[in-house]
């Protein structure tokens, strides 16, 4: 029993090292390969799919590569020559191409990537958080067309009553502004909150990777404040930082 208990945890263990063992070919047309690079030849690189290690080996020239981003953090460069091309060994601070938000996804010069490129380029932590900021960003949709059905159905309601001279339409009114209102609100926190975490996660990468000296992040926060009597107040605010 002792052996079986040992051999599934040395096996778990194994499992838990291959599925962070992840290659990123970059080609010359800006788009990635998930891999496991299994062998760099003077001509090509052979390569398995991520998604399907056990599968065959592919194999793609060398004058069409860019660079591999290994999962160990280390960065391998090819020069643009087709005869006798050399490797150029680099660290994380070497330029991998320039990132950025757009809309709810990031963006490697200009190609939106998937969600399984984010996490190989970004690394663990900071994709948790590109996550996080993607479902601000869309619960921010959300409250942007609340919002704009509210207001309408606001002004509508409104119209209708005062053009009819119907007062009991007045409580309808009241509760859309304040749906309106509270939307609103919502809208502009998850939206602000959303994509400034997502502009840090890319100009993070850009600091580490593209030789940008800085990264920043804006947001919106809720503030706290002490009143005379003692009494929480509250209020919307804006964080700003700077990481150099």
């Amino acid at each position: 029993m002792k052996t079986q208990k040992l051999f599934l945890i040395v096996s778990l263990l194994f499992v838990a090292g291959i599925t962070k063992a992840q290659d990123v070919i970059v080609k010359k047309d800006s788009s990635t390969i998930l891999s496991k690079v299994i062998e760099v030849s003077s001509s090509e690189i052979k390569y398995k799919k991520w998604s399907n290690l056990d599968g065959p080996t592919y194999s793609i020239s060398r004058s069409e590569i860019v660079s591999i981003n290994y999962q160990n953090g280390e960065v391998e460069k090819f020069e643009n020559s087709s005869s006798n091309p050399t490797i150029i060994q680099q660290n994380n601070s070497s330029k991998n191409g320039y990132m950025e938000r757009d809309g709810n996804s990031l963006t490697l010069d200009g190609r939106y990537m998937s969600d399984e490129e984010v996490h190989a380029l970004v690394g663990d932590a900071n994709y948790k958080t590109y996550m996080s900021a993607k479902r601000q960003i869309n619960g921010g949709g959300f409250f942007t067309a609340t919002f704009i059905i509210s207001l309408v159905g606001t002004v509508g309601l409104a119209a209708y009553s005062i053009t009819n001279k119907d007062p009991s339409l007045l409580q309808s009114v009241y509760i859309t502004g304040a749906v309106a209102d509270i939307s609103l609100l919502l809208m502009c926190i998850l939206n602000g909150a959303g994509k400034g975490r997502m502009d840090w996660v890319a100009n993070e990468y850009n600091r580490k990777n593209s030789g940008y000296g800085y990264s920043y992040n804006l947001s919106p926060s809720i503030m706290t404040s002490k009143t005379p009597q003692l009494q929480n107040s509250y209020g919307l605010g804006v964080t700003f930082s700077l990481k150099f």
